[in-house]
């Protein structure tokens, strides 16, 4: 496995989660926790511009979910969307964490719904980016790889990195930033076992886990904020406003500036769903 960009606070460590290892990126030391999760085919690193403006509020946790980024894959584990809600429950024992505010961008987001419908003792807050849900998923990009997905699993790891390279800039508005995180998300894959990885995954990928959860969406009774990008071309609006409606204490605020990878993208709305849970915990938020 290649060796992870730096980060540019905190630290970064591999935990034990019962003989799995997650890769962890933690800021800050005082306040409620937040966990951050990845989507489908990222990592910690989307949080990079988020996490560390973070830190002076919370304790953040910015994980990579198994089999992804530079967590272990190991083989013999199940990576679909309920088995990374479990793991991530794992995680929180393993750091003794008894309660947090999970946000989850993509894939992250349909986990982050799962944790909190089977584990609501545990979630206090929910933040859902751009996320998968009841059954607008697997969007057309994953879709067209699932197709191919075991030509791909052939493919040399460089080609695999530098086609999801050039692929995910499209998933942006701004040119610079694509050039800052692609390489980032892209740089796992690369690894020897990449391509098979990649397709395990592809291969893991359903609604029947989103559309289990929806209709306890509308029990729901912690804070939960939404935010989506207008011009998401994978997840549309339309799913994000329907979360948003579902869910009766979810607020839903959209983004004309940021296209699918919104927290990578534009981190600021991001930083500021975060804020807004944290202040909405604290009994300051209207609702």
């Amino acid at each position: 496995m290649n060796e992870a960009p730096p980060v540019p606070v905190g630290t970064r460590e591999l935990v034990d989660i019962g003989g799995r290892r997650l890769n962890v990126w933690r800021v800050g030391s005082e306040g409620p926790v937040v966990v951050l999760v990845h989507g489908i085919p990222t990592n910690h690193l989307l949080w990079h511009d988020v996490a560390p403006q973070l830190g002076a509020q919370a304790q953040v946790v910015a994980v990579d979910m198994l089999g992804y980024g530079w967590s272990q894959a190991p083989e013999d584990a199940d990576v679909d969307l309920a088995s990374q809600a479990g793991h991530l429950l794992d995680l929180l024992d393993a750091l003794r964490i008894d309660r947090c505010i999970v946000v989850g961008h993509d894939l992250g987001g349909g986990v982050a719904q799962i944790l909190a419908t089977v584990a609501p003792d545990r979630v206090q807050a929910v933040g859902i980016i751009d996320g998968v849900c009841f059954d607008g998923w697997p969007v057309p990009a994953v879709r067209a790889m699932q197709l191919g997905r075991l030509v791909l699993s052939r493919t040399p790891p460089q080609v695999l990195g530098a086609g999801l390279q050039r692929g995910l800039r499209a998933l942006f508005v701004h040119r610079d930033r694509a050039d800052t995180y692609t390489p980032w998300f892209a740089a796992p894959w690369r690894a020897p076992d990449g391509p098979q990885r990649l397709e395990r995954h592809l291969r893991s990928l359903h609604p029947a886990y989103t559309l289990s959860v929806a209709p306890f969406l509308q029990q729901w009774s912690m804070p939960v904020e939404v935010l989506w990008a207008r011009h998401d071309s994978q997840m549309k609006l339309s799913y994000g406003q329907r979360l948003a409606e579902t869910i009766p204490t979810a607020r839903l605020t959209v983004v004309d500036d940021a296209h699918h990878f919104l927290p990578a993208d534009t981190p600021t709305p991001a930083v500021e769903m975060v804020q807004r849970l944290l202040t909405r915990l604290g009994g300051t938020h209207p609702r």
